[in-house]
């Protein structure tokens, strides 16, 4: 059995910090026609790669959780019901809001300037969670490709599970092929840099950063015995956050994956840091609401309310103050009473049906004669 509890503040604390920075990166498109806005647009393109850091956060904080635990049919289908149930209803409720949406401008109810980011067509992949592979472009909830990319990592987690258990130094050298293949794929297609990829490929580019956490989990007794300044996770973060603009993309999510890896380091070595002492992972059980609400905010908040209120060119730039406090507030809500109850109520309705499903299969003993 491999469940040794680890208390996560650094990594806890990292997945609101990443949320937040993809806030700031989508919010500030909406203003990049102002001096300031194009600023911190030009300078934060790099914050995508934080959404590599959610894969490497997961597959550690799963691998530490199942492994051992994963072995038969039943056990694999308990852990993906409640892999589902803590991401689709949140992913549900989104993309209804943009059918809703949807249904408006090809009703002649509204009108947009990008009329193509409500296709018919890709609503089946989103509805099955596969537009990370097949999705035409960024479509609806957008930033809800992630959660396709995370659910096929759960998918091939058992998998890696079996390979954990019978030769663990495999993980290593698979994390390098995964990643010689992207590269190798995006230089012969022209794809661009495979850090990059989001509907078509986002699959590909989640699964060296998942494996990569499940291995940290595997090694973590080695990775807390290492010699690291408690100081360097603060400088690494805020090194990439600064400066990651000003290299390459994979340079980029390099720096990313070893910002993980002593995020990773610091908790298993029960390292206290400026993270800890400012205590930011208290904010991490919204960190899920925060990332998949952002965009329906700014939607209503700047978008819409942006052509009620007067202000010229400049009201977006006032709105978002507006669209953080919102989605706030939101994300408490969603999270206190929908998600959780969701969830949890999903849980039960799986719990029971394993239940029944194992009463009814028992043959009752025979009285001996």
């Amino acid at each position: 059995m491999h469940d040794v509890r680890i208390k996560a503040h650094h990594l806890d604390a990292l997945r609101i910090i990443a949320a937040c920075a993809v806030v700031i990166l989508h919010y500030a498109d909406y203003v990049k026609s102002r001096a300031i806005g194009h600023f911190v647009y030009e300078h934060t393109q790099h914050f995508n790669l934080f959404v590599d850091l959610f894969f490497v956060i997961s597959g550690f904080v799963i691998a530490s959780q199942y492994l051992g635990k994963v072995d038969g049919i039943r056990s694999i289908s308990r852990f993906l019901w409640r892999r589902l149930a803590r991401i689709y209803p949140l992913h549900l409720a989104t993309l209804a809001f943009y059918l809703v949406v949807a249904a408006a401008i090809h009703g002649n109810l509204a009108n947009t300037d990008n009329a193509v980011r409500y296709p018919p067509s890709d609503i089946p992949a989103q509805l099955l969670l596969l537009h990370a592979l097949i999705g035409e472009r960024l479509t609806f909830n957008f930033p809800s490709w992630s959660l396709s990319a995370e659910m096929f990592c759960y998918t091939i987690f058992p998998l890696l599970a079996l390979v954990a258990a019978r030769r663990r130094n495999l993980l290593l050298p698979l994390i390098t092929i995964l990643i010689a293949l992207n590269s190798l794929f995006a230089l012969a297609t022209g794809t661009g840099p495979w850090a990059s990829w989001i509907n078509h490929g986002g699959v590909f580019r989640a699964f060296p950063a998942f494996i990569l956490g499940v291995a940290c989990s595997l090694y973590r007794d080695r990775i807390s015995q290492w010699r690291i300044p408690p100081a360097t996770l603060t400088i690494a973060l805020a090194g990439f956050t600064l400066l990651g603009w000003s290299v390459s993309e994979t340079v980029a999510l390099g720096c990313i994956y070893i910002v993980a890896v002593i995020a990773i380091h610091c908790d298993c070595a029960e390292r206290h840091t400026l993270m800890t002492r400012l205590n930011i992972a208290r904010g991490s059980p919204f960190t899920y609401s925060c990332y998949m609400l952002h965009i329906p905010v700014a939607t209503v908040v700047i978008t819409l309310g942006g052509r009620f209120i007067s202000g010229g060119p400049d009201r977006e730039l006032a709105l978002i103050p507006v669209a953080i406090a919102v989605l706030a507030a939101a994300s408490i809500v969603s999270y206190r009473y929908f998600e959780a109850p969701a969830r949890n109520m999903l849980n039960d309705a799986f719990d029971r049906w394993e239940t029944n499903r194992t009463i009814s299969g028992m043959t009752p003993k025979r009285e001996p004669r």
